[in-house]
């Protein structure tokens, strides 16, 4: 996807150059920053197990489920629930 988005942006001017004349740079370069824009959001969304900001929160998950599952057994001491670091819930 990344070289054709790529191929596209390199010939897209030779193909608005004809009607745009001067402003053919304007809508190459929003059109470029869409679909690379978009490339970068399909890298991010293509692993969402990862321990980036915008990846889930599996192991908060983990130990919610643990200390609901406890607590419905009738334990006292539960394990902490885990504060988000830096602002990032992991």
């Amino acid at each position: 996807m990344h070289r054709t988005a790529l191929v596209f942006c390199i010939t897209l001017p030779f193909a608005l150059a004809g009607s745009l004349g001067g402003w053919t740079l304007l809508p190459v370069l929003l059109i470029a920053y869409t679909f690379f824009g978009l490339d970068a959001l399909g890298h991010q969304l293509e692993d969402p197990f990862a321990l980036q900001p915008n990846s889930l929160p599996l192991h908060a998950m983990q130990r919610t489920i643990e200390r609901e599952m406890l607590a419905s057994l009738g334990e006292t001491e539960l394990p902490p629930p885990l504060a988000p670091q830096k602002g990032v819930l992991n």
